[in-house]
């Protein structure tokens, strides 16, 4: 988290009159160095849905990442940042005819798929390069995503026989095991069952070269991954020298970079009301299953249990019921929430006609 005397600096320096978020570029820095220290061998492709701060992105392009875009906005966004289309992965397996038809107008050469339709739509636009999209869940995991995305190993038959059909050229296999995953274990045995569908493609003469092994990491402690790394690592070596590996983290990047400055806009008995939202950045609340962690400024007295509001006019806009709050904590005062850059600003709404979609943002270089 940004140190107190920082924080306490600019407020006085940009005095703010409402939330307002921190961007630490230093710490980007430092996540992207410990990314390529721990998977030498694993070129990440960070998720752009996860945070599309422009700064942010155009960081993690001059230190060398490629990207995993889902929809026009966001692969627009990094083509206009000057990164090549080369290093752009078209990762959702279920597009608009008219997108992919854009993705082929900006050169982007690579796309997921998990369904036959899918095959036929790209079929149709012209072709792309193609990864077969398989189901791989994490159980653990705290969004899972095969519910929607990733085609069952059954099913697999059929779909590498209609890209051959259609002459769409299958380079690879992709899968995400959901995010925040907590057991390395899945990414090993979604490897085992990668391997397999490779074998399956080049039974079929094709001749996949790219493994792309998803998002799903993230650390409480900033950047330790635990024994996820080396279990990673190992199990890649069972493919041959041939594969390009490939990754998908967003939270892993963006979550420790940007910290959350709100100030205390009312308080009415053991509640306090902030000027944020679950329609805000604390959507993380609702969609991402966060347990947001906070620091209060300059309040004093003994510890209390007090609820904390969203400043819209809905009742159920809690963003705490039981959080341990200074006695003294009233208007004026200011709470700083650490760890808030990961799908907290990318999914906001203007819901009361509240902007939170256009906060204050101070980069630190």
């Amino acid at each position: 988290m940004v140190g107190v005397g920082v924080l306490q600096e600019l407020l006085k320096t940009h005095r703010p009159f409402d939330s307002f978020y921190i961007y630490d570029l230093k710490v980007l820095t430092q996540a992207y160095e410990e990314w390529k220290r721990a998977f030498p061998a694993v070129t990440p492709y960070y998720a752009v849905k996860c945070n599309p701060d422009p700064v942010l992105v155009k960081h993690l392009a001059k230190l060398g990442a490629s990207f995993d875009c889902a929809t026009p906005a966001e692969f627009n966004l990094v083509l206009e940042l000057g990164v090549d289309p080369e290093r752009i992965i078209y990762a959702n397996p279920c597009k608009l005819p008219q997108d992919i038809r854009l993705a082929r107008k900006q050169k982007i050469k690579r796309t997921t798929f998990d369904s036959v339709c899918e095959l036929q739509k790209i079929a149709l636009e012209g072709g792309m390069e193609v990864l077969l999209r398989i189901r791989a869940d994490d159980p653990k995991a705290r969004c899972n995503l095969g519910n929607k995305y990733g085609a069952e190993e059954e099913d697999w038959p059929q779909l590498v026989e209609t890209a051959s059909r259609l002459g769409l050229d299958i380079v690879g296999v992709s899968f995400h095991v959901g995010s925040m995953a907590s057991s390395a274990e899945a990414f090993v045995d979604a490897l085992a069952k990668a391997r397999r569908a490779v074998a399956l493609l080049k039974r079929n003469h094709f001749n996949p070269w790219i493994i792309d092994i998803g998002g799903g990491f993230s650390s409480t402690n900033v950047f330790d991954l635990g024994p996820l790394p080396s279990m990673i690592n190992s199990a890649i070596t069972n493919f041959g020298r041939e594969f390009k590996f490939i990754a998908e983290p967003g939270r892993y990047f963006a979550e420790h970079v940007a910290t959350l400055v709100t100030p205390v806009m009312g308080r009415k008995g053991n509640g306090i009301t902030i000027s944020e939202s679950l329609y805000g950045a604390f959507n993380c609340i609702v969609f991402d299953h966060a347990s947001p962690e906070f620091d209060v400024l300059d309040a004093k007295g003994p510890l209390e249990p007090m609820t904390i509001f969203g400043s819209t006019c809905d009742g159920g806009d809690v963003i705490a019921k039981q959080a341990l709050l200074p006695s003294s904590i009233s208007v004026g005062n200011w709470i700083v929430w650490p760890r808030m850059g990961a799908y907290t600003s990318a999914a906001t709404t203007r819901f009361n006609g509240i902007e939170f979609d256009k906060r204050l943002k101070i980069y630190l270089p």
